[in-house]
């Protein structure tokens, strides 16, 4: 299946790309300051990790049983590997 890749961005979409970034260098900055985390920063972050996941449409990798992987590093939405949810037909 051959998906297309984003690769024109909008304004917004590099605003949300320059929170991630901030978001990612607020934390591992801290880390390595005062070796601590916050919860908040590790909840600010997966909500960035989420948005950006949903703006590049990253999937989960199919297991060998068609089910998606949710545990495994997401993938491109045109790699051979991507899983799509499919209608099953009766």
């Amino acid at each position: 299946m051959t998906k297309p890749i984003k690769t024109e961005l909008t304004r917004d979409e590099v605003a949300i790309l320059l929170e991630v970034y901030n978001t990612i260098d607020a934390l591992v900055e801290d880390t390595t300051e005062m070796l601590d985390v916050r919860l908040s920063q590790l909840s600010d972050a997966r909500d960035k990790a989420h948005a950006l996941k949903q703006m590049f449409d990253f999937r989960a990798p199919v297991g060998d049983d068609g089910h998606p992987n949710h545990w495994q590093p997401y993938v491109l939405p045109d790699d051979p590997t991507a899983w799509f949810w499919k209608e099953e037909t009766a």
